[in-house]
């Protein structure tokens, strides 16, 4: 029987499940999209409704459904399937979670009930009155509250160890894990948060992985926020508050504000700019700039015009990198009375921050002007500060028109030709280049082994393009494959030509001639078919003549291989005297089959120009 795995595999089109995530284009046969794995412009992400599978030509991610939903989405294997038999109507029954599957399961839900619990206390208790009179005075309506679920942790030692442990029966050390307690050193356990009001901090899938908890006191000694620490679920590199609850507005405006408040975000909504996300930490990072760039063109930094600012827009600018995201600057330092709390100015201007908030500027702009402000670009040493703080900005530049405009404005406010900022920027980002580089090894393409493995996918490339594949094929089968895993595709074919699954008369039918293939060997035909290098000539070339040229070549390099490791055997038994009369007739087995292969040689190299 089917394994259910399978069933769900076959249940499941791999176009509508992408589809619902990136925009899809279709590209032959194909669709195609800007990869959403890693960045770039210009598309190299397949994906084949006939093989059921993806690869991305650039950073060599590769998949079928399951894989796309564990990489995307960053669901376990038992999620993604959970999900697709869901979707396709199928029963799971002998599907066997992990470990680690049914542990993230029970933290869930203890951040789930740990959400509800603080949420009560908060709407409902008179235990929360303190605080629900604290969000009142911060004009956080009743809708925003229950939008961002809002709670109040108690100032009790104990409140939510009692709760999840002694009403809801949650081990003490997976309550731990969720990072909700933590272990004194008498070995009893209390409550991380007490005496907060509380902001539950979800993924990009909804589900509650941490919080963040703010004291209410303004001269209060300890930290006014804390949040949760790393845990299996919680990673602040990817945490972006109201990313969730606000994720239609986001897409129906194409552009996102980040800052980094969570009453940030939840004022700004309130005053009606619902496009907008706040990250945990001081700067974005790229698991942010990767869930932002999915639903936005343009991404809006509104951060303090400080040191700190600085940095994390200049960490903006790497981590966007050569992307099609568009980043620009709200700077609220140029406000009249001088800079401004986002969550202060939507509370209590609304209309400005409406206006505000349209009024961006280049990133490189608001770099510039914040050291202008600075450093005085009419004396030597303020010269020399611009140009070390700003020439390693500008050098990342990737667009020539955007450089040499920025070049030539930094040229003009110091008063000096453009060669020589030039020159300056060259010095300064020596050994540095204007795309950004792979962050990992593996991104780069996997390159062919050898020139006969390039012929070898160059050939059922062709089969592919060419009718009479039962002909192709049988020639195929005469020919040593080096390539791991062709030979088995290539008895897959000969088994569905026999079978009469696959008709001479036409092209190849490529879903029923991999259909039964294992995984990796439908992942290697598709590889071939979609080669950039190999579908860059589909219109340049005539498949009948590139096969005959290609094949005979093909055959040589066999022949060469073959009988370079034949004449090793002839050698070996050459060197022993005496021979036995079986050897004397392996030996001749050996001479004749070199000279058949040298027949194969001494044919007319076809004209390769």
């Amino acid at each position: 029987m089917m394994s259910q795995v399978q069933q769900v595999k076959e249940a499941t089109d791999i176009i509508q499940v992408i589809g619902e995530r990136i925009k899809l284009q279709r590209s032959g046969s194909s669709y195609k999209a800007p990869c959403p794995f890693h960045s770039e412009k210009t598309p190299s992400f397949f994906v084949s409704e006939e093989l059921q599978r993806y690869r991305c030509f650039g950073c060599s991610e590769t998949g079928d459904a399951l894989d796309f939903l564990q990489k995307y989405e960053a669901m376990s294997f038992g999620e993604a399937l959970e999900y697709l038999a869901d979707q396709a109507g199928i029963q799971l029954a002998e599907f066997q979670k992990t470990k680690e599957d049914d542990l993230r399961e029970r933290l869930l839900a203890i951040l789930n009930l740990a959400k509800e619990y603080y949420h009560y206390l908060l709407t409902q208790h008179s235990i929360g009155e303190k605080a629900r009179v604290y969000l009142q005075e911060r004009k956080i309506s009743h809708d925003s509250i229950e939008l961002f679920q809002l709670g109040y942790a108690t100032d009790a030692w104990d409140g939510l160890v009692k709760y999840l442990h002694y009403k809801k029966k949650y081990p003490l050390a997976e309550i731990e894990q969720a990072g909700l307690i933590i272990q004194g050193r008498g070995g009893k356990y209390y409550d991380r948060f007490r005496g907060r009001v509380m902001f539950p901090l979800k993924d990009h899938r909804g589900r509650v992985v941490g919080f963040s908890g703010r004291l209410m006191e303004k001269d209060a000694k300890e930290a006014k926020y804390i949040n949760t620490p790393e845990t299996m679920l919680y990673h602040k590199s990817q945490m972006l508050f109201g990313y969730k609850e606000l994720l239609n507005e986001i897409k129906k405006a194409e552009e996102v504000i980040v800052v980094e408040g969570e009453f940030d975000v939840i004022s700004s909504a309130q005053s009606h700019v619902n496009n907008i996300v706040a990250i945990k930490g001081s700067a974005l990072t790229q698991e942010q700039v990767k869930l932002l760039a999915r639903v936005a063109r343009k991404v809006i930094l509104c951060l303090d015009a400080d040191d700190a600012g600085s940095k994390a827009t200049k960490r903006a600018i790497e981590v966007v990198g050569d992307t099609d995201v568009e980043l620009r600057v709200i700077d609220l330092s140029q406000l009249e009375g001088g800079q401004k709390d986002v969550d202060e100015l939507a509370r209590n201007q609304a209309k400005i921050w409406r206006e505000v908030e349209k009024k961006t500027v280049s990133v490189y702009e608001f770099l510039l002007q914040l050291s202008l402000r600075h450093h005085d670009p009419t004396t030597p040493d303020g010269k020399r500060e611009i140009m070390k703080e700003i020439g390693p900005v500008f050098i990342q530049i990737a667009h020539a028109v955007e450089h040499d405009f920025y070049v030539q404005k930094l040229a003009e406010i110091l008063k000096v030709k453009k060669e020589i900022v030039l020159q300056d920027m060259q010095r300064i980002g020596a050994g540095k280049v204007f795309s950004k580089k792979p962050d990992k090894e593996e991104e780069k393409p996997a390159k062919i082994t050898s020139r006969q493995q390039g012929l070898e996918r160059y050939c059922f490339f062709l089969l592919f393009e060419l009718d009479n594949l039962k002909d192709r094929v049988n020639e195929l089968n005469g020919v040593v494959l080096e390539t791991p895993g062709l030979e088995n595709i290539l008895q897959q074919f000969l088994k569905q030509i026999e079978t009469g699954e696959q008709k001479n008369t036409k092209k190849p039918d490529i879903k029923k001639l991999t259909h039964g293939l294992a995984d990796d060997l439908k992942q290697l035909v598709f590889d071939i078919i979609y080669a950039p290098e190999f579908s860059a000539l589909k219109d340049n070339i005539e498949p009948k003549v590139e096969w005959d040229r290609s094949f005979q070549l093909l055959q040589q390099g066999s022949a060469r291989s073959h009988i370079h490791a034949l004449q090793q055997q002839i050698s070996e038994l050459d060197s022993k005297e005496p021979k036995t009369s079986t050897e004397e007739e392996k030996l001749s087995e050996l001479l004749r089959k070199v000279a058949q292969l040298q027949k194969v040689l001494r044919v007319s190299k076809p004209d390769l120009q």
